[in-house]
């Protein structure tokens, strides 16, 4: 089968030809859509397409999408403190993108955004903006706070609340965060979020306060709410205790290490056995510890039951017990290498029964204190011997309860030493900061006292931090509020049964974070905040909190409109918040507590919101919310505070009705979604110190990236104003958000290509429609190349909405910008332009185009949505209105684009595969020649290529013979069954005359057969018109063209007269 050239000659006069109105015959691309976008989110246009993809819309979908199953997704409230960063835009984009992906799905979503308005660092942030204002009416104020910074604003921040009361602080930090809410939900908005922004929550409203203290009655009356005095995490630099979820751990931290030894005052019968006091040199008990401002409270020494003990006799302090395997490190500590051993083989459950005194007190009244055994002692590190002070230490708490050994703290709120730290000598260390002055002051008095062994002033270890203010924490007793977690445990851990994680991993971590747990510290000593509804009778300080009395509170707040601000309000009575049967003369008086819930309580409530919201369709789900989707840090935070004060406030045992078939407690989600926080293109974390923070806003705006220096170029074309929402977009749908991901300028730039491509291929396509009239060629009428189009379609369809369904939208992302970058702008809209532009305007060829053109922008469009809606909402406006007239108004309201199944053609996509493959091979053999400098485009060439006879690929090239030239954009294709021409590597031959032709032998296919390809130039000459080089003389038009351009004449679309 061999390509011949037309015998017909051209009947147009050669001044048409020559004339620019032979440009207007062509059918080139016509539409108002801009191949630049101006991403300016203040331009009218943008505002209107912002205000359509996002409150419009969901208006729409909670009005006309059906009620039977809504789609909860439940927002993690962002705290309301500050700017908005990159972690935001992740997390808020992931959301939109999720809730956008169902309404295409046809299900109605309800998503309300919150915030967790409550908290030190509000607190803190208001008074130290006080502070601020205070500062600049006092010079040398203002010299000190510039002089040392942050942890002066931070000081200074604490002595104003001194001098405020609860009230007046509670009214500077409720400004401070409406204001942030309100910066921080129009950054939201202009993301694109759509949302139910009408009603959303924040944790300082009246109505979600009032749900909170029923969800902590609830509790109440299960028995889970109780006040101990016990170790909590305690910050001095807040003023608080502190929970396990609002640490953080320094690995960097270094504290003064002690070897301290105790001296035995009695010996035990087990120990007895091995040695006695009969002896001239003194026994001790030698310890070692990290924090010796705890030495002052220690009540016991604990020792492991099973490990062996040893007496190690010394020159300089007498003999020593301590672990068998820490004898060299407590020798290095003493330098004393020829330290002996007197006794071995002593076990920790023989030193029983031995007794010791303390070493600061003096020896006359200081008290006997016991060994006791303990399993949490190992011999790791230290001297296998532990120092237990039960006033600061979980483990030592613990131990000691089990012996009626009460915990003893001689520390006050602000981490200062009080005068019980030392009784006999007060002076010595009250006042002074246990962590600083007051550590070195009970090294020092160690010494003097000959207590002291060994000291490491600099020992590096791992030590929790307030997350908040940055600064160490200590472990300190007070009477406090908690939680029972122990009781409810394994209850939470079943509802978690029917809870989806995403990634997997987060069932595990979210799991070990509960095991952990046996109580959960909720009282906090800050003003802005809920307060924990206890009265105190004011006498005796003894707690008033029962079911009576927190109800009857509750009532009182409902009806007041400030809500619990009227708590901390003096021109209350106290009387009003005590219940009438514990009112009147002989009943004790009572006063308001000052305590106020951890702020994880009043996030970790939020799931009761959703019982109003959800109405009528609430006793029917399973779970409150469908998804979760916070940062992976929550699994300590807000999805653990969410799971625990569901499953503690819900009843336990209730029969299943209709009304309510799911007895068992269900945990508040079913799905929980976490992603990685978002680090610079380096892989750091952000931070003003290191200049490498990416600020979102920027994005949008256009100053992030910004130009290299000198360069004017920019590289979202001219005219443009920047990357814009859907950059922003894009860049977090393209993250594998499943662990820690990165943004940059590189990143940026990558993100900017893709979205240019998106719009260039949504621009061909919507031009190319322009004129038709919607009349679809049917399917068996179309081309092999537009079936394939349509097969090709059909399997992204099938692909992106799988990646959907299940949230990995950086695989939806790659699809998409693998199909836009080869399939259709490599492939198939390369391919149509040539019948696009220059076929019959009602040419079947033509309109077969454009109906897969239209297929394809309706599928592109649908899939695009939930990344990038303003682009798609924006291609959707320029879209002829022709086309449009019966569809609906936008592409959400279309949903999902659904492909016909008969597309899906197997054996059409293998053979265009193979086809595809040797097109590969085809633009070598054309490099090839372009590189030698006989051509400059591929319509130049003519192409051959020989296959071996019978073979499959011969089978298929002969199948789509009539579309290979069109499909490798060539000007004839030849195809020859016989054996390769040559062999070896491929070549240019030149004939005579000029004569050239280039050959590529041996091109292996995928299926092992090997083709030869062979390139000439085109026998014809170029067309003027449509450039194939079809035409039979110099200067004139191909056969096609001209019948194309006569008709036009007859029906005086072109005037044949006009030589201009």
């Amino acid at each position: 089968m061999r390509f011949t050239l037309p015998t017909w000659a051209s009947r147009l006069p050669l001044s048409f030809l020559k004339s620019r109105a032979l440009k207007n015959t062509l059918r080139l691309p016509r539409t108002t859509f801009p191949i630049v976008a101006d991403s300016d989110p203040k331009n009218p246009v943008n505002v209107q397409l912002l205000k359509e993809c996002t409150n419009d819309l969901y208006s729409w979908q909670r009005k006309t999408l059906p009620e039977k199953d809504i789609f909860v997704l439940h927002d993690g409230p962002p705290y309301a403190n500050g700017e908005l960063h990159m972690g935001h835009a992740l997390n808020k984009v992931l959301k939109d993108m999720v809730n956008r992906t169902m309404v295409m799905g046809g299900r109605r979503v309800d998503y309300r955004p919150g915030w967790d308005c409550h908290g030190l660092p509000i607190e803190l942030k208001a008074l130290q903006e006080l502070r601020a204002k205070e500062v600049e009416k006092n010079a040398e104020a203002k010299k000190k706070l510039n002089k040392e910074g942050v942890k002066e604003s931070a000081k200074g921040a604490m002595e104003m609340g001194k001098r405020l009361s609860p009230g007046e602080i509670r009214g500077v930090a409720r400004s401070l965060a409406e204001r942030a809410v309100g910066g921080q939900m129009e950054g939201f908005q202009g993301w694109g979020v759509m949302a139910d922004w009408e009603g959303r929550w924040r944790t300082m409203d009246k109505e979600y306060e009032v749900r909170q203290l029923q969800v902590f009655l609830k509790m109440l009356k299960k028995g889970l709410i109780y006040r101990r005095f016990k170790p909590v995490y305690w910050s001095p630099s807040s003023g608080t205790a502190l929970a396990e979820a609002e640490l953080e751990y320094n690995e960097a931290h270094t504290s003064t290490a002690a070897f301290i030894k105790f001296p035995i005052t009695k010996i035990g019968a087990g120990l007895h056995r091995h040695t006695s006091m009969d002896v001239e040199d003194p026994l001790y008990a030698a310890i070692w510890t990290t924090t010796p401002w705890t030495i002052p409270a220690n009540r016991a020494i604990a020792v492991g039951p099973e490990m062996e003990y040893v007496v190690l006799s010394t020159i300089n302090h007498g003999r020593i017990l301590v672990a068998g395997n820490r004898i060299e490190a407590l020798k290095a500590a003493l330098n004393e290498p020829e330290a002996s051993i007197e006794a071995d083989g002593i076990t920790g459950e023989e030193l029983l029964g031995t007794l010791y005194r303390h070493p600061l007190l003096p020896e006359a009244s200081a008290p006997a204190q016991p060994i006791l055994s303990a399993g949490f002692v190992t011999s790791d590190s230290g001297t296998g011997l532990v120092h237990c002070a039960p006033g600061h230490g979980m483990e030592d708490y613990h131990l000691c309860q089990l012996h009626a050994i009460f915990p003893f703290s001689p520390v006050d709120d602000a981490g200062c030493f009080t005068e019980e730290a030392l009784p006999h000598n007060p002076s010595l260390l009250a006042g002074k900061p246990v962590q600083f002055s007051g550590n070195k002051a009970v090294v020092e008095l160690l010494r003097d006292s000959g207590a002291l062994l060994g000291l490491e002033e600099k020992y590096r270890h791992k030590y929790q931090y307030d997350w908040r203010t940055k600064q160490p924490v200590i472990i300190r007793s007070t009477a406090q509020w908690f939680a029972d977690v122990n009781s409810i445990k394994d209850a939470v851990i079943n509802s978690l049964e029917d809870v989806k994680f995403v990634p997997d991993s987060g069932r595990n971590r979210l799991e070990k974070t509960v095991e952990g747990r046996s109580e959960w510290c909720i009282s906090r000593q800050r003003a802005w905040g809920v307060p924990i509804p206890a009265m105190y009778n004011e006498e005796t300080g003894e707690p008033l909190l029962t079911e009576e009395s927190v109800r009857h509170i509750i009532n009182v707040v409902e009806k007041q409109g400030d809500g619990v601000d009227i708590w901390w309000d003096k021109s209350f009575l106290e009387e009003i918040f005590v219940p009438e049967s514990l009112r009147g003369e002989g009943k004790p008086r009572w006063v308001r507590g000052a305590e106020t819930m951890d702020v994880w309580f009043d996030s970790g409530s939020s799931w009761a919101t959703l019982r109003d919201a959800l109405g009528p369709s609430f006793a029917s789900r399973k779970q409150l919310a469908d998804l979760y989707l916070e940062g992976s840090d929550q699994h300590r935070g807000w999805f653990q505070s969410s799971l625990l004060t569901k499953i503690a406030s819900s009843d336990t045992e209730i029969t299943p009705t209709p009304n309510n078939p799911y007895p068992n407690p269900t945990a508040p989600f079913g799905m929980i979604l976490t992603h990685g926080f978002v680090l610079d293109e380096a892989g750091r974390k952000m931070s003003k110190s290191l200049g490498n923070v990416v600020n979102p806003q920027e994005i949008i705006s256009g100053k992030y990236p910004p130009l290299p220096p000198g360069s004017k170029k920019n590289i979202y074309g001219a005219g443009s104003s920047g990357p814009g929402m859907d950059a922003l977009r894009l860049w977090a749908a393209s993250c594998d958000y499943t662990r820690d991901v990165t943004v940059g300028e590189k990143v940026l730039a990558t993100v900017g290509e893709i979205l240019r491509k998106i719009r260039v291929t949504g621009r061909f396509l919507v031009a190319n429609l322009d004129g038709w009239d919607g009349k679809e060629v049917p399917y068996e009428e179309l081309s092999k190349i537009d079936q394939y189009a349509l097969a090709h379609l059909y399997r992204v369809n099938k692909a992106t909405r799988d990646a959907y369904s299940s949230f990995t939208f950086n695989k939806a992302v790659s699809t998409l910008s693998i199909y836009t970058t080869t399939a259709l702008s490599s492939f198939y809209l390369n391919i149509i332009k040539d019948r696009i532009y220059s076929d019959a305007t009602t040419s079947l060829s033509r309109r077969s185009a454009q109906t897969v053109m239209w297929h394809i922008l309706r599928n592109y469009l649908s899939l695009l949505y939930p990344l990038v809606p303003l682009l798609t909402t924006e291609i959707w406006h320029h879209v002829p209105q022709e086309l449009k007239k019966d569809l609906p108004t936008g592409v959400a309201q279309m949903g999902w684009y659904t492909p016909r199944k008969t597309w899906d053609h197997d054996r059409l996509c293998t053979d265009f595969a193979m086809l595809e493959e040797l097109g590969k091979h085809v633009n070598a053999a054309v490099e090839m020649a372009r590189g030698e400098g006989v051509i400059k485009v591929a319509l130049e060439i003519d192409v051959t290529i020989h296959s071996p006879p019978q073979s499959h690929v011969s089978k298929v090239l002969s199948s789509y013979k009539s579309e290979l030239a069109q499909m490798y954009i060539t000007s004839g294709v030849d195809l020859v069954s016989s054996k390769e021409e040559g062999a070896g590597e491929g070549r240019l031959d030149h004939g005579p005359a000029g004569e050239w032709k280039a050959v590529l032998p041996n091109c292996r296919l995928e299926n092992g057969e090997e083709v030869t390809v062979v390139v000439r130039k085109a026998r014809g000459r170029k067309c003027v018109r449509c450039w194939v080089y079809h035409a039979k003389e110099e200067g004139g038009v191909c056969e096609r063209c001209e019948k194309v351009v006569l008709k036009m004449i007859e029906t005086n679309e072109v005037d044949l007269g006009n030589g201009e």
